[in-house]
């Protein structure tokens, strides 16, 4: 990914965070960013700095400004404290591999990776926001948590270092249990009972994928083992039924709830 690239990555970032704001204001923080990048890879190019250690610089001062952002989101516009809180969560998740690349040679992350974890980051806050306004109560916001959770390092781990295998194609496999937990919660529109049934399903759908694993002898390869295959999934097996559990609870929690509620309404 070029310098040029990365700062529309930036760009795009900043249009996010600016929405909804009066339109000088967000205009006015966009050119700036753009101009301050603008001269930052000028500045790097003068000096001799290679495309590449430009657009990871950007990549890092991006990573380096989300708590910077949400504060000065904040000081025009009051924003929530989750939202605060997940993005200095994204902040810190995403310095690991940048602290990781100057200590050792096993983690190279270019600015693409960097990118792609991003995206992946606000999504799982975007579904985040959206799940736990369907219901108010401590066990259904505990539940979405720890599916969204689960599911992100699914698919981290998998693009990393592989649950099956480092780089086995087998590892495609796990779209598939992504793709029965999304569609699961789909169907259930959020509800707390459907959704339990829906991360059910997944735990079901990861622990198929480790039998079919082990029949076509993937614990054989030199990267991989039957303690490794087996125990990694039975670790996102544990964690899709704790998050199916929590919703299980928080559907026997919700008629108490709104009964609560109505005889409120009542003596009101």
């Amino acid at each position: 990914m070029t310098p040029e690239r990365m700062a529309e990555v930036v760009a795009r970032w900043v249009r996010l965070y600016t929405r909804n704001l009066p339109g000088p204001i967000a205009e006015r923080r966009i050119d700036e960013i753009r101009a301050d990048l603008h001269d930052h890879i000028a500045h790097e190019r003068a000096h001799g700095t290679s495309d590449r250690r430009i657009a990871l610089s950007i990549a890092s001062r991006m990573v380096r400004g989300l708590g910077a952002d949400a504060a000065w989101r904040g000081r025009h516009k009051p924003v929530p404290r989750s939202t605060i809180a997940f993005a200095l969560a994204a902040a810190f998740i995403l310095l690991l591999p940048l602290v990781a690349m100057q200590f050792t040679d096993e983690v190279v992350w270019g600015p693409a990776d960097f990118a792609s974890a991003g995206v992946l980051l606000a999504g799982v806050g975007f579904l985040h926001a959206v799940a736990v306004r369907k219901a108010g109560n401590t066990a259904y916001r505990a539940a979405v948590v720890l599916a969204l959770a689960a599911g992100l390092l699914l698919v981290w781990v998998a693009l990393a270092v592989g649950v099956v295998g480092d780089g086995d194609p087998a590892d495609l496999m796990y779209a598939g249990v992504l793709a029965v937990g999304i569609i699961g919660a789909v169907i259930a529109r959020l509800r707390p009972d459907g959704m339990a049934r829906a991360l059910l399903a997944t735990a079901l759908a990861t622990a198929l994928v480790a039998v079919i694993a082990l029949i076509a002898g993937k614990h054989q390869a030199p990267t991989s083992s039957v303690l490794d295959i087996v125990g990694l999934n039975a670790f996102f097996v544990a964690l899709f039924v704790g998050s199916a559990w929590l919703f299980r609870h928080a559907a026997r929690r919700t008629p108490s709830v709104e009964a609560a509620d109505l005889q409120r309404v009542d003596r009101g």
